[in-house]
């Protein structure tokens, strides 16, 4: 009778040989800085979090304890995301300033995320059930290398993450809870070799997901972790242990937040803690139908290139399932996956938090596959990356020299009025990464590889080649369009030329958030409600301001966004 093939996964010592880790380091670098320096804020969640922040810098300890913006409570996630963010600000603040400071926050989370990817995966790939086939006459990897190559393709694989190609940049509560996860399931696999340590890890991981995000995802990974611990046979220690770990570290430190904020502001904290309570139940009403729609629309390019690899990782082990290597993340995926629709989340913040438990599954996946099939990624990678990075490049030197017309005119419609500018550096890494990146595609071309992480290496070389020159040649015209900046400086230009001493300028519609923005970008905001000027956001037409008696003396958008504001005077 034969036995069972122990692993689908035949993996030679060629196969496992080492990427240097200078190397891997550099990619890691070279692919998170872009967009962290030198950039205006991207999205409303960004402004949100950087007011809180700014609010917190400029307040006192009752604004650190109870997060607001400008005196009104912000609920929308936790405080620890704002927390970090204002001491990046306080500490880098003089050398960047305090918007470029906040966000290399960022990097916190980053690396949190990434470390937690990679241990994670090579502490189960070490694991006895997780080697591959040994050969006839030897010559298969050994745990170790085994080990760190698996690790390495799961990390390169989730940088690679079409859908995290800016998310993962931006300083949101998402982008920490993405870390968060990812530190989740470390402490689960972690847990395997230090039952005492992991799961108090699990516990400080999802009393974090509380704080960076919402009691929601909390409880999410809570519940996971208590599925996990009382099913998986393969952790020693007794399951009522290794839950009260669980349960009370996360009680401990979570709680450490209320009872700052009792012993700092005692008059307003019950007040804020009820209102935060009832938003936190509001989140336990099941995901809309448009969230889902959105999700099942996004996942297939969001997701990729995961998911064809974690379609071959289910294939090549749907016997072996239940070993502990794939076990896991697919158990926190499905947990994720299933859970995640009783909240009231988005559809990409729900594919968001799949990614790293995916990440890993795509690595046994891709390891698993025959080599043909893992070739796949090297090519796709080659040829899509080429092709946008050709594109980068023609419609930057159509801006530049108006040539072709059409294209031209595609990146002014964007920017109006901001003229193509070539910073030499810039323009000159740009350049230099291009060149790089055409050197490493010939490379692959002309040489058959064996090494395991080629082709996530390829995928994760190409992201980072494509955000280096998108930012670096496009700064400009990606702040125009997403910035608040010129639509202040022209209001402020237009406030100053009409003003009169004694003046001052209000506003009765902008959000807390904007109001916070506008006032860091210069354009004074009064909280006198009697001002002569008015700047609002337009929800009606012209004419019905002009029936309230007030004189338009001007109207600011971003480009191809339906958003005005409009600078009002009294009459």
């Amino acid at each position: 009778m034969f036995e069972e093939r122990p692993s689908p996964i035949i993996a030679s010592a060629a196969s496992a040989r080492k990427l240097p880790r200078l190397a891997l380091l550099a990619l890691l670098i070279l692919f998170i800085i872009p967009g962290l320096l030198s950039r205006d804020f991207w999205s409303s969640h960004e402004i949100s979090i950087f007011a809180v922040a700014l609010t917190m810098i400029n307040g006192s300890g009752v604004d650190w304890m109870l997060p607001n913006i400008d005196g009104v409570a912000y609920y929308t996630s936790g405080p620890l995301t704002a927390w970090v963010a204002a001491i990046f600000a306080k500490l880098f603040g003089w050398l960047f300033g305090i918007d470029s400071a906040a966000r290399l926050s960022v990097l916190a989370w980053f690396a949190m995320g990434t470390a937690s990817v990679w241990y994670g995966t090579w502490y189960l790939a070490r694991r006895d059930e997780a080697q591959p086939v040994a050969l006839a006459f030897g010559g298969q990897a050994d745990p170790r290398d085994y080990g760190r190559v698996v690790a390495d393709a799961a990390l390169l694989l989730f940088i690679a993450t079409f859908g995290l190609f800016v998310p993962i940049r931006e300083m949101v509560a998402d982008a920490a809870l993405l870390a968060v996860t990812a530190g989740f399931f470390f402490s689960l696999a972690w847990t395997f070799t230090r039952p005492l340590g992991g799961p108090l890890l699990t516990g400080v991981m999802v009393s974090t997901a509380i704080l960076v995000s919402d009691l929601f995802s909390g409880c999410v990974l809570l519940l996971i972790a208590l599925i996990i611990h009382a099913r998986f046979h393969a952790y020693e220690t007794p399951f009522i242990m290794r839950a009260t770990s669980i349960v009370v570290s996360a009680a401990a430190l979570f709680f450490i937040w209320p009872v700052l904020a009792v012993g700092i502001a005692i008059e307003t904290v019950d007040a804020w803690f009820a209102a935060w309570w009832n938003a936190q139940l509001a989140l336990f009403s099941g995901i809309s139908l448009s969230a889902i729609n959105n999700a099942v629309k996004n996942c297939l390019w969001f997701l990729w290139p995961l998911w064809p690899f974690v379609l071959f990782s289910l294939y090549a082990f749907r016997k072996q399932l239940d070993r502990t290597h794939i076990k896991l993340p697919l158990w926190i995926s499905a947990g994720l996956a299933f859970f995640g629709l009783t909240g009231n989340i988005s559809g990409d913040h729900y594919l968001m938090i799949l990614t790293p438990t995916l990440s890993v599954l795509a690595a046994f996946g891709l390891l698993s596959s025959h080599r043909s099939r893992a070739s796949m990624l090297d090519w796709f990678s080659a040829t899509v990356f080429t092709l946008a990075l050709a594109t980068l490049w023609a419609y930057y030197i159509a801006w530049n020299l108006g040539w072709p017309p059409k294209m031209a005119k595609s990146v002014i419609n964007l920017a109006p009025g901001i003229e193509p500018t070539v910073h030499g550096l810039l323009f000159v890494l740009c350049f230099v990464t291009l060149l790089a990146w055409l050197t490493l595609v010939l490379w692959r071309m002309n040489r058959k590889q064996v090494v395991a992480w080629k082709g996530p290496w390829l995928a994760a070389a190409g992201v980072t080649a494509l955000s280096l020159t998108c930012v670096y040649l496009f700064g400009p015209a990606i702040d125009n369009a997403r910035s608040y900046a010129p639509i202040a400086q022209a209001a402020s230009l237009a406030y100053e030329s009409e003003s009169r001493e004694g003046d001052c300028l209000s506003t009765h519609t902008l959000d807390p958030a904007k109001r916070v923005l506008f006032n860091f970008y210069g354009l004074s905001l009064s909280s006198n409600a009697q001002c002569r000027f008015n700047l609002e956001r337009v929800q009606n037409n012209q004419d019905e301001m002009i029936a309230y008696h007030f004189e338009i003396l001007g109207l600011y958008n971003r480009p191809r966004d339906r958003e005005t504001f409009a600078l009002l005077k009294n009459n």
